[in-house]
């Protein structure tokens, strides 16, 4: 009876010492704050703590002030703020005292935003043409790390860019036609080569008169911001989704890479289980109601299966197949049975019990008309370019009647499927040459990404009437979109601003929360049950989270 008694009580013993090992380290603290070189306050600056593979990130209130709540450790940590050069330093949280910043005056091009930088460009012809093709697999400022580069040399460039991690889906026309080929490099040269205005290396200096900067907001100041490097080097992290444990789902890009990835917020760890058939391309996934499975879409060209999935449990991988059709998947959705619905060259349905495929055919026009961003991309004194499948059914979701709602990214249309009746409906959004993800809210409203139309959009389908939202960030493209249910609020990914993005319907405002690590280009963003937006940094190998109010009542108290 002793001995029981002596194992209760040393395992109560290790719980303590266990649990305050646990507080210990969750109790790390780092606060200051920033100030001009004169010594003024600046509200708004952001502040990084970074350990090894993970950044927490956090804003300056009105007095200057900031506090990062952190595990107990040594961190490089950074000060940031518009017009300021930033400034570095190491702190240990073991150590007492504030960690402080004074920021001196300096205006640095490659410290803006790629919205910013598209803001400086002309609209016509020619920077249509570098819109269409190249901001879509990354933001702008990709394209200035190469400034300076004539016509011959981005010819030179474009076709090996990106080394074979990557494929190049949206430049593959422009690849497989040498007269394509050299009129976009002839744009590129004169935009960003050696004698251009703004972005030549000879160029006189931007100043700040010349950019149009969307100061943070009131509602960003609370928001605390983490990003965590990906295990897998070389990895490009394209969407992100969320499981009923709050785990984050997300697919991974790349010759090292071709996984599907789960992250677990709360031990902060990664798995990774890799596709078996190379080059598959993961993309877009959702969680099975039921907890067992994690969907995705594989979108490599020409290989023997559409769909993934994996079982929780086991960690297997098993794959799918439409056989006799060569139809390639982008994202997916599940409807209320838990079925399937992969967009992509052309819609499909995957049914979960009988694990077979059905097509539906969608109303497509013969040609792009000239609104369209496809249609920027044809050769002046060349046939415009025929239709073209791929891709065209960019993004799906599932209203509460059974209503697919389709975005059709080249047509700048939206389409409503029946799927039992197969009857479509087209609607034609104005000003809107692109639609890229979707979201559907509790009225069953469809709230669409205005990606080069840069704004974020609305249908009504009772009234077939649309509105178009303008956010702060005048060169922003809406990628993925997110639904809170508890609040009526609308995320977006914003690739070109470089932010998360949050749209109240009611008051029709924005809040953009700037994502830490610069040229992220985030794709598909995912909420959790506490309210959190999650998003993948498809440049940097990371995935990331922003959580919009924690510790706010913490930071006026920091003295």
């Amino acid at each position: 009876m002793q001995a029981i008694v002596r194992k209760m009580m040393c395992a109560f013993l290790t719980l303590i010492c266990v649990t305050a090992t646990a507080l210990a380290v969750a109790d790390g603290e780092i606060h200051g704050i920033v100030t001009d070189n004169a010594g003024k306050p600046i509200r708004g600056a952001m502040v990084k703590a970074t350990a090894g593979d993970k950044t927490v990130a956090r804003f300056t209130q009105r007095d200057g002030r900031y506090q990062i709540t952190v595990p107990a450790g040594s961190y490089e940590v950074s000060a940031d703020a518009y017009g300021l050069a930033a400034k570095r330093q190491t702190k240990d949280t073991a150590q007492a005292g504030e960690t402080n910043f004074s920021l001196t005056p300096r205006f640095s091009m490659a410290r803006l935003t790629s919205a910013e930088l598209e803001s400086l460009l002309p609209d016509n012809q020619q920077t249509r043409l570098i819109r269409a093709n190249c901001v879509a697999c990354h933001s702008f400022g990709m394209i200035i790390m190469h400034r300076g580069y004539t016509a011959a040399e981005w010819q030179n460039f474009i076709p090996v860019m990106t080394r074979g991690r990557v494929p190049t889906p949206t430049l593959k026309d422009v690849l497989a036609s040498p007269v394509k080929l050299a009129t976009l490099s002839a744009a590129l040269e004169k935009y960003f080569g050696p004698d251009a205005p703004y972005f030549g290396p000879d160029a006189d200096p931007i100043t700040p008169g010349q950019i149009k900067h969307a100061d943070v907001s009131d509602a960003v100041l609370s928001v605390t911001i983490r990003e965590y490097a990906i295990p897998t080097a070389d990895s490009f992290p394209h969407s992100v989704t969320l499981d009923d444990q709050d785990d984050a789902w997300f697919s991974e890009l790349g010759p090292r890479a071709n996984k599907i990835g789960r992250f677990d917020p709360v031990t902060e760890k990664f798995e990774e289980y890799p596709v078996p058939i190379p080059k598959a391309g993961p993309h877009t996934g959702a969680a099975s109601a039921d907890g067992r499975y994690f969907w995705m879409t594989l979108t490599g060209a020409g290989i023997p299966a559409k769909l993934a999935s994996v079982d929780r449990q086991s960690g297997k991988v098993t794959t799918y197949d439409f056989p006799g059709n060569d139809a390639h998947t982008h994202t997916l959705t599940l409807d209320a049975a838990g079925n399937v619905w992969c967009t992509g060259s052309t819609l499909l349905k995957f049914d979960v019990k009988t694990e077979e495929f059905q097509e539906y055919k969608m109303p497509v026009p013969p040609s792009y008309p000239e609104s369209t961003v496809q249609a920027w991309t044809n050769t002046p004194g060349q046939p415009p370019d025929p239709f073209n499948a791929d891709d065209t059914v960019y993004d799906a979701k599932v209203d509460s009647k059974g209503n697919v709602w389709l975005s059709m990214q080249p047509l700048g249309l939206i389409i409503k499927l029946d799927p039992t009746t197969r009857e479509t409906k087209t609607y034609h959004p104005p000003d809107t040459p692109s639609v890229k993800g979707m979201a559907v809210d509790a009225q069953d409203n469809i709230w669409f990404a205005g990606f080069q139309g840069n704004r974020l959009g609305s249908l009504n389908p009772k009234t077939g009437t649309f509105k178009l939202h303008q956010a702060p960030t005048g060169f922003a493209t809406p990628y993925g979109l997110a639904f809170d249910k508890k609040t009526g609020y609308i995320w977006y990914a914003d690739l070109n601003g470089n932010n998360i993005s949050r749209f109240d319907p009611k008051t029709e405002q924005f809040a953009e929360y700037p994502i830490p690590s610069s040229n992220a280009s985030p794709r598909f963003i995912a909420l959790d049950s506490k309210g959190r937006v999650w998003f993948t940094e498809f440049m940097n190998g990371k995935i990331g989270v922003v959580d919009p109010g924690e510790e706010s009542k913490k930071v006026s108290s920091v003295r």
